[in-house]
């Protein structure tokens, strides 16, 4: 195997774990297309880890107290009759084996006992480590996603008269309906969609990596200028300023939240298949839960919120700019999709 440096074997490790930077994640994918020994390492990784993945899993979040004690129990009793030599030696074999394609074959119920304090002691740090570092690394790329867009739009504005990104839009317009083919303008993302389509921003910015349904848009220029909006719900997982009024669609001057994770109340109606069919969204009226909601692409411990001075900040709660709610339009209990914003200040982020 070509040697790997101990810097170069760091960066793969990010990389693997999904907590690399951009140039540093660059630089594995170059390693894993050219060097023999970093192909070989990866898979080796890949072969001894991927098990616990099982692990990172709301069933299997908490081990049994009695596999636990029942497994002490042998591993102590193993200790008494061969000493501890014996077990320290087991324990550094196996931990030698996590980088390794070979397979482990335990001779006696003893070594398995060991074997298995050793993957319930590593697995217990392990995981919840790994699941922070991911989504640290979720957050990160998400808070990058949203600035290179806040770049978009400044850019945009710097062409357009100081206008944000706007197609024409009436009050009263379907918000909601992401996809549609038809002629009128009926998702308020028609407006960000003109900064891919006129080369401000990639499309692959608007999916959030903590997001679940997200996934990233594959498609060629002359695909891309056909299109009048994302093709599907999927391919933006962030919510834009609700725009009706492309004549008020200025930039603000003021630190004033234009995008953020997408908007939790709304989320779940737009996963139905035949959303697209229907004329209204089904009525949604708030509730308490509703109204202390975070959004779901960031555990639902907070979201990533995109200013118009071209910050971007990850805020734990849903108010910003003397408590206006984000995710809600003041005044409005119960939406179907047609709402509008109570005014120019009254900041709502929608689908």
């Amino acid at each position: 195997m070509d040697t790997l440096s101990k810097r170069e074997q760091d960066i793969l490790l990010d990389y693997y774990f999904e907590c690399a930077d951009q140039q540093e994640a660059e630089t594995a994918r170059q390693l894993l297309q050219t060097h023999q020994g970093a192909m070989e390492f990866y898979n080796r990784l890949n072969h001894s880890l991927s098990a616990l993945e099982q692990l990172d899993h709301q069933a299997h979040a908490n081990c049994p107290d009695h596999l636990v004690e029942n497994t002490l129990a042998k591993l102590y009793a193993h200790e008494s009759s061969s000493g501890p030599e014996r077990l320290e030696q087991l324990l550094q074999a196996e931990n030698g084996k996590l980088v390794t394609t070979r397979t482990s074959f335990w001779r006696s119920l003893a070594e398995t006992v060991a074997v298995a304090a050793a993957v319930v002691i590593f697995s217990g740090l392990f995981v919840p480590v790994t699941r922070s570092m991911r989504a640290h690394a979720w957050q990160a790329a998400c808070e990058s996603n949203l600035s290179k867009i806040a770049q978009g739009v400044t850019q945009y504005a710097g062409d357009h008269q100081g206008m944000l990104p706007a197609v024409a839009t009436k009050a009263g317009n379907p918000w909601w309906k992401v996809g549609s083919t038809q002629p009128e303008n009926q998702s308020n993302t028609r407006h960000v969609w003109l900064l891919v389509k006129q080369g401000y921003v990639g499309p692959e910015v608007f999916v959030c990596p903590g997001g679940k349904s997200g996934k990233l848009i594959k498609l060629d220029n002359a695909q891309i200028a056909n299109l009048a909006d994302f093709p599907n719900r999927r391919y933006i997982t962030y919510s834009f300023k609700l725009i009706s009024d492309p004549n008020m669609a200025l930039l603000s001057t003021t630190s004033t939240a234009l995008m953020s994770d997408t908007n939790p109340i709304f989320e779940a109606s737009l996963k139905t298949p035949d959303c697209l069919l229907k004329n209204e969204l089904d009525p949604i009226t708030l509730n308490a839960a509703m109204l202390k909601m975070n959004s779901s692409s960031h555990r639902s411990k907070g979201q990533n919120v995109m200013f118009s001075d071209g910050s971007v900040k990850f805020l734990s709660g849903r108010l910003v700019d003397e408590n206006d709610d984000i995710f809600t339009a003041k005044g409005q209990d119960t939406y179907t999709g047609t709402e509008t914003a109570s005014s120019e200040k009254d900041v709502f982020l929608v689908p």
